[in-house]
């Protein structure tokens, strides 16, 4: 159940107390299931939303430096290049979603049997 899952950084979802229950929720960077704290929590961790933070941060860098190189360089096939970044971004997160999918849909199948 809910209780033996374990977030990304090995701890227990924690149950807040004291507040009307939430439904479990399923955090966006490593897909376990938490009871969130707030209604616009979207993470189990701090961990995980700094993870998620850094990665949008590293993928805005990239996207600097090759935009600035191309207009800077005249860079024949730019676009090309542009799209290819694009679509390796879209590829890793494709692959997010089907794993967050299976974590969420073992844990289900496992609350339900």
């Amino acid at each position: 159940m809910l209780e033996d899952a374990r977030t990304e950084t090995g701890a227990a979802p924690i149950r807040p107390k004291g507040i009307p229950p939430r439904p479990v929720s399923f955090c966006r960077e490593c897909g376990h299931p938490y009871w969130p704290r707030r209604d616009d929590q979207e993470y189990c961790s701090s961990t995980c939303r700094s993870k998620y933070h850094k990665r949008r941060y590293e993928r805005g860098a990239q996207l600097y430096d090759f935009a600035m190189e191309w207009r800077g360089k005249r860079l024949k096939g730019g676009f090309t290049q542009l799209c290819q970044i694009i679509d390796e971004w879209l590829r890793d997160e494709r692959e997010r979603r089907r794993a967050h999918r299976k974590v969420r849909d073992a844990w289900l199948k496992e609350k339900k049997g």
